[in-house]
């Protein structure tokens, strides 16, 4: 049985893990870069780095235990997190317009990033089970309930952010679940729909975001300040970047959410086109290598499960990266594994122990 399991471990892919972790420290030291001036005690980054290792245990567990075992328990994490986002639905206390996060003595964490990963798996289970070549009407609605339920918990925060990031799974279902082109049709008509729907029920200031995406002109010393800041901080940069710690757009105050959602505009100031390129690169082997897991996993459920769990991955990465040039508009999507943040550092490296997971597995005999 050890032997087993030793020979099991010994086929982690340590280019695809040490590349996950090569960015956690840029993470880190962009955090550092961003933060040392306003904050000498280095309390961001020593709290970054406490997340960090307790992301790094729970990507561990999340590794150690068969995904088919957390296959079995799925239905289990999946209502945990469905429990937690109907508790801050009804007793959540609000922090920015929203109320997504528990307090757990002076600490707090957010219930919508971990039920990514709950959700991923319950997804993944369904799909195990699943043989059809293509998804029938009762299945398609099976699965857009089990996406859509921890999607409408959130938006009742409100945040359509983080509800956003789990539209991949929804995309990752139709296009490799097998959906046919009359329920494509009927599915984007429906979006259509409720997309004019949803411009009825967004507040005021939902709405401004866009209209400034449309035109950053329109309110530059308002909704339109950090896009604006943040492409003078990246344009600045130039091809080998101001250097470390020598950023000004941070220093003097320009950026507001330097250290989580805006912290790409660091990297591009001070590392500038080079650094950028190298971190983009290091993005691009994780989802390249996370693909060719997905094409070598052993079973349906496997492939599924790293599929949806790379989505978000590639979500994160696009739309962060977009808004920030002025391509998308601002949103509170942070940048998986450089952005300041407990719970979504964690939720990543729990995503890259899922990960590594399927790939290891794929080597064990029935």
């Amino acid at each position: 049985m050890l032997r087993e399991r030793s020979r099991t471990f010994s086929n982690i892919d340590l280019n695809f893990l040490g590349t996950a972790l090569v960015i956690a420290a840029i993470g880190c030291m962009l955090i550092y870069s961003a933060t040392y001036f306003s904050d000498p005690s280095l309390s961001y980054l020593r709290r970054q780095i406490l997340w960090m290792a307790i992301g790094f245990a729970l990507m561990l567990v999340f590794l150690a235990i068969d995904y088919h075992v957390l296959f079995d328990i799925a239905p289990i994490l999946y209502g945990i997190g469905l429990a937690l986002l109907v508790y801050l639905a009804v007793f959540g206390h609000q922090t920015a317009n929203m109320k997504g996060w528990i307090r757990i003595g002076g600490s707090q964490f957010q219930p919508s990033e971990f039920t990514k990963v709950f959700t991923a798996l319950m997804l993944a289970k369904f799909f195990d089970s699943n043989e059809r070549a293509y998804l029938n009407l009762r299945s398609f609605i099976q699965v857009t309930l089990i996406i859509g339920a921890p999607v409408t918990l959130i938006l009742l925060q409100p945040d359509f952010g983080t509800a956003a990031s789990f539209f991949p799974l929804l995309a990752v279902a139709m296009f490799f679940g097998g959906i046919r082109w009359k329920v494509w049709v009927v599915t984007i008509l429906i979006a259509v729909l409720v997309a004019g729907l949803g411009w009825g029920v967004m507040k005021s200031y939902q709405k401004e975001r866009i209209l400034t995406y449309l035109d950053s002109n329109r309110d530059p010393l308002g909704k339109g300040y950090q896009v604006m800041q943040a492409k003078i901080a990246i344009g600045s940069g130039g091809i080998h970047g101001k250097g470390f710690r020598n950023g000004t757009q941070g220093k003097l105050g320009f950026i507001p959410a330097l250290r989580t959602d805006f912290i790409f505009s660091v990297l591009g100031e001070e590392w500038g086109f080079i650094g950028v390129m190298i971190v983009l690169s290091l993005y691009l082997f994780l989802i390249v290598q996370a693909l060719t897991f997905a094409k070598h996993a052993r079973d349906r459920g496997g492939t599924f499960l790293v599929i949806c769990l790379i989505s978000f991955f590639i979500f994160h990465v696009l739309i962060n990266v977009s808004m920030q040039i002025g391509v998308m508009p601002t949103t509170g999507i942070p940048l998986p594994l450089l952005s300041y943040g407990g719970s979504s550092t964690m939720m990543f490296l729990m995503a890259i122990g899922l990960m590594l997971n399927v790939d290891m597995r794929r080597f064990v005999n029935e």
